[in-house]
């Protein structure tokens, strides 16, 4: 049984969002759009990659457990390794293509991403870039040898799902990159998550623009110990 939104609160999202004025379901898809926010950041997987969604790694909890393990663990900081995958040209893909199959692309390079590391947490850091992170819940850590994995199997994986009249091997290309980071007593794991955005899309667009596929290593030294206090 379906029930109508009120005056009040239709009223208040078309102040919030008037860029949706016009729309003759303004109210009730501005509605769906602020649900599906809220289980993004819970760390319901974005519906069209399968990968989990960024705000999950700005917003939510998605490194809380990381951030737990880590710090009964290693003394010398919190550690997480990224590695990050990015389709070039992909806006070429969907105009030849069409956005339902590079929403299918898409989801195969995600695919391929999990079946390389099993153990890691792929997020969409954005709209076509990936971050594969290794914190202290995934086996192994990065290096160059995911890179060589992913070289060999995302493009099989989008060969197969894109139409039979195409060249998909010529069609798309990737940027890879790999980071670690070093977060020294960091207070909460609610900052952790926007920290690690924001080093993922750097090391993202340095290895696109130098370009590079090296390790790049950051250490962000933070304050968070509590003081001890003489007895």
């Amino acid at each position: 049984m379906s029930h109508p939104i009120t005056e009040r609160s239709e009223k208040a999202l078309m102040a919030l969002f008037p860029n949706v004025q016009g729309r003759a379901d303004g109210p009730t898809w501005l509605v769906d759009q602020l649900v599906d926010a809220e289980l993004h950041r819970r760390g319901y997987p974005d519906a069209v990659t399968g990968a989990i969604h960024g705000l999950a790694l700005n917003q939510g909890s998605v490194l809380k457990e990381e951030f737990d393990l880590s710090t009964h663990g290693h003394s010398d900081g919190w550690v997480i390794g990224a590695v990050l995958v990015d389709p070039l040209e992909f806006t070429l893909f969907n105009m030849r293509y069409g956005f339902k199959a590079g929403d299918a692309g898409l989801r195969a390079v995600v695919e391929g991403m999990k079946q390389v590391c099993p153990s890691a947490k792929v997020v969409r850091i954005h709209t076509d870039g990936f971050a594969i992170l290794h914190g202290p819940t995934a086996e192994g850590r990065v290096g160059p040898e995911l890179i060589a994995r992913l070289r060999e199997v995302l493009p099989a994986k989008v060969a197969a799902v894109t139409p039979v009249d195409a060249e998909p091997l010529k069609d798309v290309r990737f940027t890879f990159g790999l980071l670690e980071l070093t977060v020294v007593d960091p207070p909460n794991w609610q900052l952790l998550g926007p920290l690690v955005w924001a080093e993922c899309e750097r090391a993202l667009m340095i290895a696109r623009y130098q370009p590079t596929e090296a390790l790049q290593q950051r250490r962000v030294v933070l304050d968070g110990r509590l003081p001890e206090f003489e007895r």
